[in-house]
């Protein structure tokens, strides 16, 4: 089973901007390319995490505040995996992406906004 979350921060440099001493520098996952086939040949798929957009970070990048229509989503409730092949994309169960035969994870930075 996949990392869902990775804690950076004991491997930053010590000179690293912006991370505070005893601080986490976390990373979530939020792709998966699997590989089916052999060395010669074969398929990729590829299964993605997608969220809701968020509220919070919209304001903080165009500096508007109240962004009409737009509500803040439950953290992880409003995200969803989905699985995707060359014919199809379709709603999978978290579950499903983290016990995939990984060939590729994608994660990205999590960002506190305050």
């Amino acid at each position: 089973m996949l990392v869902h979350y990775h804690d950076l921060a004991p491997f930053c440099s010590a000179t690293c901007k912006n991370v505070r001493v005893g601080s986490k520098v976390l990373y979530g996952l939020y792709g998966v390319v699997e590989h089916s086939g052999s060395m010669r040949g074969g398929h990729y798929t590829a299964y993605v995490k997608v969220r809701a957009p968020s509220r919070k970070l919209l304001e903080h990048i165009t500096g508007k505040k109240n962004v009409p229509g737009l509500k803040e989503p439950d953290s992880e409730a409003a995200s969803q995996w989905v699985h995707a092949s060359d014919t199809y994309v379709q709603v999978v169960p978290e579950s499903r992406a983290l016990s995939a035969q990984a060939y590729l994870l994608f994660y990205q930075r999590i960002l506190t906004i305050c």
